[in-house]
């Protein structure tokens, strides 16, 4: 079972729009994914299992500080530590690119990305109430890189 996270470049949005449409309800389209990837501080990642696409995140690098902007695993690949994996690539990419510390928003309903995160020592710093569409809480969560190995 290969495992592979690799960076992709604009002209894949469409392969992370799609991604998102199975991760998400409310997914991002290809447009948007293309604006966000046109501004070098965003990177796209795509996890694969034996080069079939399972998960997507898209990172974006500022002063430091790197924030996950959207991050999923398709339903039938989760629950099987392939998450972890994919935010460990994450976290990797941010210390590459210097980043002191990484920061990401999670609904209070999600709770297995909850249990994923706190697991990976994420701490929540803040909430944004009724931030979503259903209007549950958006929770932002933090983790500091100084203490994250690649």
């Amino acid at each position: 079972m290969a495992i592979l996270t690799k960076a992709v470049s604009v002209d894949e949005a469409g392969q992370l729009a799609s991604l998102h449409q199975k991760c998400f309800t409310d997914s991002w389209g290809s447009k948007e994914f293309a604006e966000l990837m046109n501004n070098p501080v965003v990177l796209g990642l795509i996890h694969t299992q034996d080069k079939k696409d399972i998960g997507m995140a898209l990172l974006q690098t500022i002063a430091g500080e790197t924030e996950i902007l959207t991050f999923g695993i398709v339903p039938a690949y989760r629950g099987k530590g392939l998450g972890y994996g994919l935010l460990q690539a994450c976290v990797n990419r941010a210390v590459i690119c210097g980043a002191r510390a990484m920061f990401l928003e999670v609904s209070s309903d999600n709770h297995a990305a909850r249990n994923l995160y706190s697991g990976f020592g994420f701490q929540q710093v803040s909430v944004r109430k009724a931030y979503y569409a259903d209007r549950s809480d958006a929770l932002i969560c933090r983790l500091s890189l100084s203490s994250a190995s690649l």
